[in-house]
């Protein structure tokens, strides 16, 4: 996956931040979607992402897998995270 160049994450309290499209507030993001923001910067496929998601935040790795996936489709359709 590639994260488009106007999106810019900015860090919140407790976990949470905002997604930024070029310069402008867009999605309020929790800490689930802040870390696998994260991971999709870091280049992680969102396999990848599963275990770790699961890991950090105790929830089951049906449900991380479920995230991962719902909030990647979200993203794409605002043609923020785009398949390599």
């Amino acid at each position: 996956m590639k994260i488009s160049n106007v999106a810019r994450l900015v860090s919140g309290s407790a976990g949470k931040a905002q997604l930024e499209v070029a310069g402008h507030p867009m999605f309020q993001l929790n800490a689930a979607a802040t870390f696998i923001w994260h991971q999709l910067a870091s280049n992680s496929s969102p396999d990848m992402i599963v275990a770790p998601l699961v890991a950090s935040f105790g929830a089951s790795e049906e449900q991380a897998r479920k995230d991962v996936t719902n909030f990647i489709e979200i993203l794409k359709k605002h043609w923020l995270v785009f398949d390599e």
